[in-house]
Formats: structure tokens, C-alpha cells, sequence
């Protein structure tokens, strides 16, 4: 409970300030009018964050990944777009900030599992991509290696909510959308946010935090 509020802050601040990665390049570019809530929205998964894990070595990396989760998803629900520039620089330094849990804590047998569960998650999505191309992008592909790092890091069972969970989000969210009238069959809806959200509930859901 004492790292809510501070959680909360960082969330809130780093949300603010990552805001400007994304105006680095036309295509990827976002409302000043979204800077606030995303920052409001990084907040909350911050606290959420710091209320599921606490004081725990691990805490850091759950914070990188609901600060750039945030900036990303909103990326990919406007542009449809999931940068080489942004998804590259959140992998290796999420496995910069688990390989520091893991010295700090001795548990390196969750490091490699990390490893191998962002290996696994990554050609996962390579396959289906290259089976049904326009299904999944290769945006999604390279981000699939980012959340498989921090699902097989949590370990096998939350590996498997991870993989399964996005789908199941993503389907919710077409389902939910068509109803509303905001897009009907041939719409297309982006991948990356339902990947980000099943990865951050997945330790609320599973207990693992």
C-alpha cells in the first residue's frame, strides 16, 4: 500500500514527459488535447501497479511498461502504428529493468524465463503473421517479444493469460465498438493496446505480483 501514491506520481509525471516521443515523426504524432489524460491514465496503472507489487525489486519495470504501454497504445489506436523507434528502446530497456530485479532479488530462473517467454510470444506472432498477413502486423509482432519478456517473467501461467487474454480483450473491444456504431466489420482495430492491457492485468487477475 505505501507505494500507491508514489506509484501514482510517477506514473503521472513520466506519462507528461514521455508525451513529446510521440511527435518526434508525423506518423506516429498526437493531440496536445491527449496529453493529459494519458498522463491521467498513466497514473492510474501506476497506482495499480504499485498496489499489486508493492515494494518488490520488480515494481520499476511494471512502472516502464504503464508509462510506455499507455504512450504506444494510443499511438496504434490513432495511427494504427507501432514504431520501430519506440517498441526497440521499450524492449531492451524492460529487460534492463528485470535483469536489475532480478540481481537485486537472485531471481535469475524468472530473467530467463522472462527470455524465453518473449522468444516464444515473438515467434508466436511471426507465425500468424506470415500465415494471414494483414491480420496481425509486424508492429505487434515485435511488441508480442516486450509483453511475452514480462509475462514469461511472471511465469508459465501468466505467459499463457498474456497470449490468450489479448485475444479475448481485443475481441471484447470489436464487440463493444460495433455496438456503439463506432466501426462496423470492415473496420480495422489495433492490436497493440489489447497485447499492453492483458499484460498489465495479468498480475491482478493471477495473483502473481
Amino acid at each position: 500500500m505505501v507505494m500507491i501514491l508514489p506509484s501514482i506520481a510517477i506514473g503521472a509525471i513520466s506519462g507528461w514527459f514521455v508525451f513529446p516521443l510521440a511527435r518526434r515523426e508525423d506518423r506516429t504524432s498526437l493531440p496536445d488535447l491527449w496529453r493529459l489524460p494519458l498522463s491521467a491514465v498513466a497514473a492510474l496503472l501506476g497506482g495499480l501497479t504499485g498496489w499489486i507489487f508493492g515494494v518488490a525489486p520488480v515494481l520499476p519495470a511494471f512502472l516502464y511498461l504503464a508509462v510506455l504501454g499507455v504512450l504506444l497504445g494510443a499511438i496504434d489506436v490513432r495511427h494504427k502504428l507501432l514504431p520501430n523507434r519506440l517498441v526497440l528502446p521499450f524492449l531492451l530497456g524492460a529487460l534492463g529493468l528485470l535483469g536489475i530485479a532480478s540481481f537485486i532479488s537472485g531471481a535469475w530462473l524468472q530473467l530467463l524465463g522472462g527470455v524465453a517467454g518473449g522468444t516464444a510470444m515473438f515467434g508466436f506472432y511471426l507465425v500468424m503473421a506470415l500465415i494471414k498477413p494483414g491480420g496481425i502486423g509486424m508492429g505487434d509482432v515485435k511488441l508480442a517479444a516486450v509483453v511475452g519478456l514480462y509475462a514469461g517473467y511472471l511465469g508459465l501461467n501468466a505467459w499463457l493469460l498474456v497470449l490468450v487474454g489479448a485475444f479475448l480483450l481485443n475481441a471484447v473491444a470489436i464487440v463493444v465498438l460495433m455496438l456503439a456504431r463506432v466501426l462496423d466489420r470492415k473496420s480495422e482495430i489495433p492490436f497493440g493496446p489489447s497485447m499492453i492491457a492483458a499484460t498489465l492485468l495479468v498480475p491482478l487477475v493471477s495473483g502473481v505480483g
